[in-house]
């Protein structure tokens, strides 16, 4: 189908959206269960690309399909089966990011003993960090990492893993995943990107969305139009007082 085409993890958005307009929601939560760990959070910000390539559009408008996962995920919590693997191979993932909870996730459903190493205290790597809680809320986050944790993945935090520690990874255990991310921040590479009131995007929404507080005076101006941009605007409105200003150059 041309939605699951343009579906990054190429879901089967037919058979639940089949199984969703039977009213079988159990049975669709499954079936997206089965290619997709995290479906509160895809279901929340998922970019849905999907949706313009839904053909209900040449009758009258698209499925909202994103809107249809977020309901599942809500609704119901996928059964946890996982195979028995009798080898004993344990693996090792690095990052508790959507790409390390993703591998640790199908690893454990066929059977594999998975640990992951994480530098951070909580898991759910960047949309955990820097996406405002308006519109991924830590309920939605935490419900895809525990029905990781019920598959029996073990979760380490606070865990730095410099080159000594990851040559000891190596040595413990069968394979490593690698899953550090894309965490640091472009810049303009323009004079005055050090000044005071001058902030990283991503350091700034993750710094509202630990609760530790940022000065931004009355007008802010936010350079850039893609995501994290929109996000950072939308952040510092919130935190300005009424007669404050936000600007997207």
């Amino acid at each position: 189908a041309p939605c699951m085409q343009s579906c990054a993890i190429d879901q089967n958005i037919p058979e639940y959206l089949h199984r969703t307009a039977a009213g079988d929601f159990k049975a669709a939560i499954n079936v997206i269960a089965d290619g997709n760990p995290l479906p509160n959070i895809t279901g929340n910000v998922c970019d849905h690309l999907c949706q313009t390539k839904c053909t209900r559009m040449n009758i009258d408008t698209t499925i909202a399909i994103r809107a249809v996962k977020r309901f599942l995920a809500e609704y119901s919590v996928p059964d946890s089966e996982k195979k028995l693997n009798a080898d004993g191979d344990r693996i090792a993932v690095v990052g508790a990011g959507p790409s390390g909870l993703s591998c640790a996730y199908f690893l454990a459903k066929a059977g594999y003993k998975t640990e992951i190493f994480e530098t951070k205290s909580f898991a759910g790597g960047m949309p955990a960090d820097s996406i405002p809680k308006f519109r991924l809320s830590d309920g939605s986050i935490e419900t895809d990492i525990d029905a990781i944790k019920r598959l029996g993945v073990v979760f380490h935090y606070d865990v730095e893993v410099h080159a000594d520690f990851f040559q000891q990874l190596l040595q413990e255990y069968r394979f490593v995943y690698v899953a550090v991310g894309a965490r640091k921040s472009k810049l303009l590479g323009i004079q005055g990107e050090s000044l005071p009131g001058v902030y990283d995007q991503l350091k700034f929404l993750s710094s509202v969305r630990r609760g530790i507080a940022v000065n931004l005076g009355k007008k802010v101006a936010v350079i850039g139009g893609g995501n994290s941009a929109i996000d950072t605007a939308r952040t510092a409105l919130r935190l300005l007082d009424e007669d404050g200003c936000v600007e997207v150059v």
